[in-house]
Formats: C-alpha cells, sequence, structure tokens
C-alpha cells in the first residue's frame, strides 16, 4: 500500500511548555500513532481519500507532543497521551483529538469554539468510530471501483465520506469560548498570544466590543497588574514639575554645595555662581539623560536646596547618559549618576538654557534632541469598538520627552488656523485612544504585504483658554469653572466647550506637561510673572525637526515625521536601562519557564493542599515563587520596556526599588504579534502634514492642522453606550 504525506494548515493552538513532568513519562516521536489515524481520517471527511492509499500527516500541529507511560498495575501496558493543549489538558486518544484537529484546520489554527470533548467538557463530541465503521470504512477504502459505477466526482465524495465525521463533530449545546487573551491560535516568538487580533476577530464576530485587556498568559502582564495601581495613583498625587521614569531631563553632572545656577544680570544667561567668592564660574555643563529613578517625595524647596540628611540616591534621580539612537554602542547608558533635583532641568527648556556655541554641546544633547520624534504608548486596557473601528484605551504615553498620563494638564500647541501664534490653551487628559479603522479594507495576513490597518492616537480631554474671546459663558457650569491646579497661577481660565463635551486633539498638537508656574520660575531664575505658557514651544517645534532629519529610522523612510516604538526603550532604541538589559537583549529571559511558575503559584493558591501541606509542596511553592519574583525582576515590563526592573538583591540596600511604568506588547497596525509594522515610522496624511514644504516650522504648523473635533464627553469604559457625535471645532 502506497502513503502520502498530508502537509498542514498554517496555525496551532499548541503550547509547547505544556509537557508532563519529570519522571515515567517518554516521548514518543515520531507520533506515528497519531499522524496515520488523524491524517487518515482528515482526508477521508475532506472527501480526498483514495483506495489502497494510506495517509500520514507530515506532523502533528506546532506545539503537541506525544508522551507514553506504563499503566500502574501494568506495567506491559503503556498509555500514550498527547501533550500540547493551551488550557494543559491532554488528549487520550486520536479519536478524541481528531475534532479538535479538524477544527483548528478549518479556523486557521484558533480554538475559540472548538466543539471537543476537552474544550467544551461533557458538552463536546467524539467521532463515533466503532469497530464495525472503521472495518467498513477500511474495506470501503481499499476495494476498486465498479467498473459500471464510475467513481463519484470529488465533491460527490466529499459528501459522502465527510457525512459520518462532519455529523459528529456537530456542537452539542453552549459552545465554549475563549478570552483573547487565552486564544493561542496567534502567539509572538516566546509563545505569548496576541490578545490583540483575538480582540479583532471577536469584534469581526460580534460587531461590537467593549471590555478589558486582559493577556492571563503573559508574565509580563502579570508582573504589570501587580504595581501599575499604585504607579497611576502615585502620578496622580504628585505635581506635574516633579519628573517621572522615563523623562529625558538635562542635568549637570556634579554641582558643589555653595554653587548655584545665577542670572546674570548684565547678559541675561544662567551661569554657575560661586556664593562664598560671589563669582560666576561660566555657563553649566549640562548633559542629557533618561530618569530611571525618581524619590519618593519631593517638595519645591528641594529646586533650590539639597537635604544634607538624606542621601541623594534616597532623595535625588538615577539618570543615565542618552546615547545614540543611530548606533550600537551604548556605552554611555552605563555611565548613571544620581543627582539632586537642584541639578535637574526639564529637556523642553533646551533652547532657553543652552545658550552657548552648539560645539562646546555635551554629545548627549544632540543625542536627546534626535529622539524629540518618538511616540510609545504604555498601559493598554481596553478595547472598545464597533465594527470595522475599534479604539484602545491606554494609561499614558511616551511623547519625545516625556511620559504623559491620564489626569495630567497638558499644555496644546496654537491652532494657526485660528490666527493663533502662541500657546494658549490646555487641556485635562481624560483618554489616550489608539484608534483602529478601516479594519474591513485590511489584509489579514500577517505574512503578507498587503494594506494594514489605519492607526492613529488621540488624546481626549477637557480645554481651557486664557482668551476669553475664544470662549463662551454658556459653556460654564460646576463641571469646569476651576481650572486644573497646575495652571492657576498662570492666568485666569475659560472652557473651550460645554462640558457635556471633551476636546479630542492628535497626538501630536500636544506640546508637554503644563509645569506650575512656581517651579518654572526656578528652573529658569526669574520672576513667577515671567514664566509664560509659551515658554519652551519654539524649542520644542526646532527638536522635532531636528530629530526628523537625524533619526535614520524617520529620515530614510519617504514622507516619515514620527518613530512609533513598541515602548519607551524601543522609541530611544536602548540596549540597557537601570543596568539591566531589555528584553530584547536579555539572554537570561525565559517566558515559558515563568509562565509555567506562575502557573504553578496559581493552581496551588486556587486548590490548596487537604489536611495540611506537605513538605513538597511547600518546597514548590517556595521554588515557584522565588522564580516568579526573580522573573519581575529582571525580564518583565516593569520599566519602559520587558527585563529592566530593580529588585532589593540586584542593588545595595540603601538604593530604593522603583516600581514604574511598563513595556507593552507590540502594537502592530493589523495584529498585536508585531509582524506587520509593529514598529516603524508613522506617516501623517497630506491633510496632516505638508512634507513638500522646505520650511521645517511650517511643517509643524501644518502638522497641528489636524481634524481637532469637539466629541460627546464618554462615560468611563463600560457597557456600550449610544454612538457619540463628531463635530469639526471652528474656532
Amino acid at each position: 500500500m502506497s502513503s502520502i504525506v498530508v502537509r498542514l494548515r498554517p496555525g496551532s493552538d499548541g503550547d509547547p511548555t505544556h509537557i508532563p513532568p519529570a519522571g515515567n513519562h517518554a516521548q514518543v516521536n515520531p507520533p506515528m500513532l497519531y499522524l496515520e489515524k488523524i491524517g487518515q481520517q482528515w482526508m477521508q471527511s475532506r472527501g480526498e481519500a483514495r483506495p489502497g492509499v494510506k495517509y500520514v500527516l507530515e506532523s502533528l500541529p506546532n506545539g503537541y507532543t506525544m508522551w507514553q507511560r506504563p499503566r500502574p498495575g501494568d506495567a506491559k501496558h503503556l498509555d500514550k497521551y498527547l501533550f500540547g493543549h493551551p488550557e494543559h489538558r491532554k488528549f487520550d486518544s486520536p479519536n478524541r483529538f481528531y475534532p479538535h484537529f479538524q477544527y483548528l484546520m478549518d479556523n486557521a489554527g484558533s480554538s475559540m469554539g472548538c466543539p471537543c470533548t476537552v474544550c467544551a467538557g461533557n458538552s463536546g463530541v467524539l467521532p463515533k468510530t466503532s469497530s464495525a465503521q472503521k472495518s467498513s470504512s477500511s474495506a470501503a477504502s481499499s476495494r476498486p471501483p465498479t467498473p459500471n459505477r464510475p467513481r463519484p466526482a470529488t465533491s460527490q465524495a466529499a459528501a459522502t465520506l465527510a457525512a459520518p465525521i462532519l455529523s459528529a463533530v456537530q456542537m452539542k449545546g453552549r459552545p465554549k469560548t475563549l478570552s483573547a487573551g487565552m486564544d493561542t491560535s496567534h502567539v509572538d516568538e516566546e509563545g505569548t498570544p496576541d490578545v490583540y487580533r483575538g480582540l479583532i476577530e471577536k469584534l469581526r464576530r460580534h460587531n461590537t466590543v467593549d471590555e478589558p485587556i486582559k493577556e492571563p498568559l503573559s508574565p509580563d502582564w502579570q508582573a504589570e497588574q501587580d504595581v501599575l495601581p499604585s504607579v497611576l495613583q502615585n502620578l496622580r498625587e504628585k505635581e506635574q514639575w516633579i519628573p517621572r521614569v522615563g523623562d529625558i531631563v538635562l542635568y549637570i553632572r556634579d554641582l558643589p554645595k555653595d554653587v548655584d545656577l545665577i542670572r546674570d544680570e548684565v547678559t541675561g544667561v544662567l551661569q554657575l555662581y560661586d556664593e562664598p567668592s560671589e563669582t560666576f564660574l561660566g555657563s553649566p555643563p549640562w548633559e542629557a539623560g533618561l530618569v530611571g529613578e525618581v524619590p519618593k517625595h519631593a517638595l519645591l524647596h528641594d529646586l533650590t536646596e539639597d537635604d544634607q540628611t538624606i542621601n541623594v540616591v534616597e532623595s535625588g534621580l538615577r539618570v543615565e547618559p542618552v546615547p545614540d539612537v543611530n548606533t550600537t554602542d551604548k556605552s554611555l547608558s552605563k555611565r548613571h549618576k544620581y543627582v539632586s533635583l537642584r541639578q535637574v532641568r526639564p529637556m523642553a527648556l533646551w533652547k532657553e538654557l543652552l545658550l552657548g556655541p552648539q560645539e562646546e554641546w555635551h554629545p548627549t544633547i544632540t543625542n536627546a534632541l534626535g529622539i524629540t520624534s518618538t511616540i510609545s504608548l504604555m498601559g493598554k486596557h481596553r478595547f472598545r469598538g464597533t465594527w470595522p473601528n475599534a479604539n484602545i484605551y491606554c494609561h499614558g504615553l511616551y511623547l519625545g520627552f516625556e511620559m504623559l498620563a491620564v489626569g495630567d494638564t497638558v499644555r496644546l500647541l496654537p491652532n494657526t488656523n485660528s490666527g493663533q501664534t502662541e500657546c494658549s490653551d490646555i487641556m485635562i487628559i481624560k483618554s489616550i485612544r489608539l484608534r483602529w479603522s478601516n479594519m474591513d479594507k485590511a489584509s489579514n495576513n500577517d505574512y503578507d504585504e498587503g494594506r494594514p490597518y489605519n492607526s492613529e492616537i488621540w488624546v481626549y480631554g477637557s480645554a481651557y483658554t486664557n482668551d476669553p474671546t475664544r470662549s463662551d459663558k454658556q459653556w460654564l457650569s460646576d463641571q469646569n469653572n476651576e481650572p486644573p491646579k497646575a495652571a492657576e497661577a498662570y492666568s485666569s481660565w475659560h472652557p473651550l466647550h460645554p462640558s457635556s463635551k471633551e476636546l479630542a486633539v492628535p497626538y501630536s498638537r500636544v506640546l508637554g506637561r503644563l509645569y506650575e508656574r512656581d517651579a518654572l520660575a526656578i528652573w529658569l531664575n526669574t520672576d513667577s510673572d515671567d514664566a509664560s505658557l509659551d515658554i519652551g514651544r519654539q524649542g520644542l517645534l526646532e527638536a522635532r525637526a531636528f530629530s526628523r532629519q537625524h533619526d535614520k529610522r524617520i529620515a530614510q523612510e519617504p514622507s516619515a515625521t514620527w518613530y512609533w516604538g513598541d515602548d519607551r526603550a524601543d522609541a530611544l532604541n536602548l540596549h540597557t536601562i537601570n543596568g539591566l538589559e531589555v528584553a530584547k537583549y536579555d539572554q537570561e529571559r525565559d517566558v515559558r519557564k515563568w509562565r509555567k511558575d506562575i502557573k504553578l503559584i496559581e493552581g496551588m493558591n486556587n486548590n490548596p493542599p487537604k489536611g495540611g501541606s506537605s513538605t513538597t509542596t511547600i518546597t514548590n511553592m517556595k521554588q515557584a515563587s522565588a522564580d516568579a519574583s526573580a522573573a519581575g525582576g529582571r525580564g518583565l515590563r516593569r520599566f519602559m520596556a520587558p527585563g529592566t526592573s530593580t529588585t532589593s538583591s540586584s542593588l545595595p540596600a540603601a538604593v530604593r526599588t522603583q516600581q514604574a511604568l511598563f513595556r507593552e506588547t507590540s502594537f502592530s497596525s493589523s495584529s498585536g504579534s508585531g509582524r506587520k509594522r509593529s514598529h516603524d515610522v508613522f506617516q501623517l496624511n497630506d491633510e496632516e502634514e505638508d512634507e513638500e514644504d522646505g520650511d521645517d516650522e511650517d511643517d509643524d504648523d501644518e502638522e497641528i492642522r489636524q481634524h481637532t473635533k469637539l466629541v460627546l464627553k464618554e462615560a468611563e469604559p463600560g457597557p456600550l453606550k449610544r454612538k457619540a457625535k463628531v463635530m469639526i471645532v471652528i474656532d
């Protein structure tokens, strides 16, 4: 009898980490029992089996393996099992596995809604293959066709041969459904489910979806959930001038106690001033650095005085010099320094502070300016959409030099269409959204070069202006009659819209966090009245233009204006943060092992041993907990990328641990697995920016001439409400 190898269709839900515990199991390779029986059954169900031909699968679906062990009480008999199910349940026979296999082949590897008995339990189905049916089928397949009865056409054969199989695998009762975070039909290289692809497919089927984003099979996500709430709460409680983890700042590496920054009354330039000798010492030696740790407590007087009773490691910032984004040499990152708050200024003030010749700048200054046109999202927590459009809600984003979070008050670049020439508008961020649109027109294949989803980042919030002519008294209400705290000292403020609506702006119109005016005056050593809302605007526009010309990831892409990173580390092209490798460069990262440890801990917690814990159980739990803790300390998403957290064991006891913001799964235009446009230059369309104009400032004016919108205020993420109206703001 001749044999034919049957090719698999792409896709699998198999989990290669699902294997039996070490002991008396032995792997069976090749797993001929399954390859032969499943191959034959599949070809028959397709109506393509020919008499006298033996069909063998080329392999099991990815992630599945066959194992055998001696039967307890009868060592001569070997029990065979198939491992690899995403929920770590085993199949005990090819007959039980076949409905699952066929469902995978018919659904591009997705097991969501699979009717097999392992997925659906008692409501699942099992093919009816009695011994009589097997012999009849075998005889029929080996019997040559009758001469006076022509062989049926393929379609007829499919209907005839597939009927017993298809009728057997019809679902009984309600099919079991998996959450997007548990669907392993699309996984990344570490075996983590592509939750975003799962949500998109769910949206395609159900038309509307509104649910939190959960990734229970991702140890990174698990670690993030432990600390993210406290991090966000901490941001809400602190004033906005305080540097944040991930910010780019200017700093003076060494500043003696008796030396201050004073503005020369003659030249008007900030200089170092030695108080004992009452002499100016020249321009400050500014460097640019990435903030890796921040003090737990910071007060305004810390900007002018050092607390000598507290070590700078506790009261100051950990700053790492910014390396060149275009090179692989990241040795600068290793020259970190703990500095006091009085040694630090926001990078957004570079033009006001760096008044000397550019040739005298420290190399890190141009390195920092080169990454101004970068963006990355963090804390993606909710998916809401109506097909073919959807929004992903995020807790924050890194925009150029700064981290912005929901609840922040930010400055908006002037809208030249309305005749504005200086900053006069601010916004309290209510939501940050990644918007996917026209998904029905996009390619479904991650591996082709088809059209990707349209991706945009928009910021929604309550907006105010210091120009009363652009407001309306009818817009005043109890909800908007008090300006945000950070803006109180700047001006009187007037709402830009009714309290029932929100302003929506593209991310490129956001200038940055609004620093409290007293802090701004201290930084610039000027009177509070001279600290205007417009300070730093021109410098930011010039820095964005510089970045577009010098960041090769942008400059080499036609019409590109931004680099959209998977995370902060990717946006800045960093290899290490806080002395630890980010995931891409961490050779010790083992997500599969951590995933197994987490499952062990969860299993112990959910099913504690009865009658007291045995010594073995306690030992296993302690070891798993230690492994998981190590995972949390190295390699998980605890900073701006995987592999960047610090733990008490990795630093001296005096060094505080900064549990900070996290790296997020790649935002691809078509999926979360990062195969298509996972992190690439971001191009604004012709309406958003005029790339033909050689004037960089005009280009930036065009960039912010985007469809700024006034929308009905949305309730907190929850069940879908009626669709909000969208109006173009004409101001």
